[in-house]
């Protein structure tokens, strides 16, 4: 027999990207969560432009009721925070988690994420807990 020992290390990608789960949290991999470092982020803004399905996630350093606290793993290889009503309110299918790209914006100084229109719910509820309606009703 030829075996091959598994490595259980993941693959280091540098692109930063973001996967929404089924609980509503927001999860950036050990890239994104680099650049948060970098800039020393503990407090975001959750921004939405509904015309372009574009989302983005703004450092803040004052206080603000309507931030979002950004924690991160002890290893520092993700950092995140639970944006329910957020996912919630721009109707984003969180029937499975889902991961998009993200990029750093300088001039905006935020990160951008493009949410695909298949992944948005025309009515603005998302697809968890949404009832369908019957046929010949």
């Amino acid at each position: 027999m030829s075996f091959e020992i598994f490595s259980r290390k993941a693959t280091y990608r540098g692109v930063p990207s973001v996967t929404f789960t089924k609980t509503g949290r927001m999860a950036f991999n050990k890239a994104a969560t680099a650049i948060f470092e970098k800039n020393a982020v503990e407090n975001v803004l959750l921004l939405w432009d509904k015309d372009k399905r574009l989302i983005g996630v703004r450092p803040i350093t004052k206080k603000d009721n309507r931030a979002y606290f950004v924690s991160a793993g002890t290893r520092k290889n993700g950092c995140g925070f639970t944006a329910m009503t957020f996912v919630k309110y721009i109707g984003l299918d969180i029937s499975s988690s889902r991961a998009f790209p993200t990029r750093w914006d300088e001039l905006e100084e935020m990160f951008l994420i493009e949410v695909p229109e298949e992944y948005l719910n025309k009515d603005g509820v998302p697809s968890k807990g949404k009832k369908k309606p019957t046929e010949g009703a």
